[in-house]
């Protein structure tokens, strides 16, 4: 039966939703169609027959009509506003499928950018690096590097002061280490870094080669779940257990990778306020655990 799944955004959302591919085309019983403003994040996957941009094609587009079946659901209109579900388990349960976090997990095909990447790296001479995200809440399509910036949610961006003295402590322990701010242009950037206007796949891509990386609750932290990169995410007004990917350091300024369900509060401003030398110390472990 042929299917078309309506996925909304933004960019994590549909990356959670590609980790429950597999197991729609095995139900199906045949590929998939996707509609989507992110036609990104699925293009090249091998179980998807057509992705479809919403951006610029109507309803009536005759791949769409020419379904058995369209399709939608919106997890954040659900149970999982309930605080417990992690977001693939809610997609799992609106959409009738088995989810395994064990097994289940979000997959970006990008390869064929490795090349970009490493023209990226040789014609800039950066050989050992790591990649930070400190803010986030834009969608880059149809983006205005005018406009002033406004998060959908500022509490889960990390103090433009903290991440100053982060990157900092980060530059005096590890001086060889380059440092990418992936963030829009229109973002706090960072004395210390390197910002490249490249897509956010290509992101994904150069994220393969880090040593590590920090982030808060964005884009950046849901690559790693494709990636299998391991980082530390700094948590504010959202929560790792619904979130997040427990590969990572996970923490907030109440709590560290143990979710403990009574200590937080999500619009507490304090959750973000991880000291930067705490920080500082994970990204050193897990630069050195990365080295052996």
């Amino acid at each position: 039966m042929l299917k078309t799944y309506v996925v909304e955004g933004g960019i994590g959302k549909c990356v959670a939703f590609s980790a429950l591919i597999p197991k729609l085309k095995e139900r199906d019983g045949e590929d998939i169609q996707i509609y989507t403003p992110y036609i990104d994040v699925f293009s090249g996957n091998p179980d998807v027959k057509w992705v479809i941009d919403q951006n610029t094609v109507p309803y009536q587009d005759e791949r769409i009509q020419a379904s058995d079946e369209i399709v939608f659901c919106e997890p954040y209109k659900s149970n999982f506003v309930k605080g417990e579900k992690h977001l693939i388990q809610a997609y799992a349960d609106l959409l009738g499928v088995e989810y395994d976090p064990k097994k289940d997990k979000p997959k970006l095909y990008t390869d064929q950018l490795k090349a970009d990447v490493d023209k990226l790296l040789s014609e800039n001479n950066i050989n050992k690096f790591i990649i930070v995200q400190f803010s986030g809440g834009q969608s880059p399509i149809n983006f205005n590097g005018q406009n002033q910036y406004m998060s959908i949610d500022p509490g889960r961006n990390y103090h433009p002061f903290l991440a100053s003295q982060l990157i900092h402590m980060i530059k005096q322990q590890h001086p060889d280490l380059t440092i990418f701010n992936f963030s829009l242009p229109n973002e706090p950037n960072y004395e210390g870094t390197v910002r490249p206007e490249i897509p956010f796949t290509v992101w994904h891509e150069l994220l393969k080669k880090a040593e590590t990386f920090v982030s808060i609750d964005s884009s950046l932290q849901h690559f790693s779940a494709s990636t299998g990169k391991k980082g530390v995410v700094l948590w504010g007004s959202t929560g790792w257990n619904q979130l997040g990917h427990s590969h990572n350091v996970n923490m907030n300024y109440f709590m560290k990778d143990k979710w403990e369900k009574e200590k937080f509060i999500p619009i507490d401003p304090r959750n973000l306020m991880v000291d930067p030398a705490t920080v500082a110390a994970e990204v050193t472990k897990l630069i050195k655990k990365d080295s052996k």
